[in-house]
């Protein structure tokens, strides 16, 4: 009986440690996905003068665009790419 209750406890702490791994996995994943999404805000606030949004004082702008070149980049594929659909689609995926 000893040794049932041995297999089980064992066998229980095993799911819930696949469990436990599983939910740290999600929980990476989903900050990562939130940290992205507040970074294209943020790009949006400091750069959303390409948009039609209103600019931040130039200082500060200035004094954030290192921060900004991967977006800046983005942001000016994106105008380079906005007529042409089958070039953003393949932007994306990286084809040259």
């Amino acid at each position: 009986m000893n040794d049932l209750l041995e297999k089980i406890t064992a066998f229980l702490k095993r799911q819930w440690q696949i469990y436990d791994e599983v939910a740290k996995e999600k929980a990476v994943e989903t900050v990562e996905i939130e940290l992205g999404e507040m970074e294209n805000i943020f790009g949006l606030l400091v750069l959303g003068s390409f948009v039609g949004l209103p600019a931040p004082p130039t200082p500060i702008t200035l004094e954030l665009l290192p921060e900004m070149e991967a977006h800046l980049k983005i942001m000016l594929n994106k105008i380079e790419t906005a007529n042409e659909p089958l070039s953003d689609l393949l932007s994306v995926f990286d084809v040259s």
